[in-house]
């Protein structure tokens, strides 16, 4: 199977932003020294502060399945119920 790529994007309300970036830097950190993750970035909206980009690349689903049972995941997964604004996440298969 191929690898799966990962977009996820959250827009965190204001009132809630300082608060995320410690979040943001342990969720990072420890799904980063997972098996099975090979790329884990967080990236901030130039334009609006207060939108973040997830760019992730699994080895395959079983590794995100994994993740998502995590607790550093599941933690960080309670913590975002109602701080925020808009959220999308994007699974892909490479096409080309």
């Amino acid at each position: 199977m191929s690898q799966i790529h990962i977009v996820a994007m959250f827009t965190i309300k204001p009132e809630f932003n300082e608060q995320f970036k410690l979040e943001f830097k342990q969720l990072v950190a420890a799904s980063r020294q997972e098996e099975g993750c090979l790329q884990y970035d967080l990236h901030q909206d130039i334009k609006d502060p207060h939108t973040y980009i997830f760019i992730e690349t699994w080895q395959s689903k079983q590794a995100i399945e994994r993740h998502n049972a995590q607790s550093h995941f599941k933690q960080f997964a309670k913590f975002t119920e109602g701080k925020v604004a808009k959220k999308a996440v994007h699974l892909m298969t490479p096409m080309i």
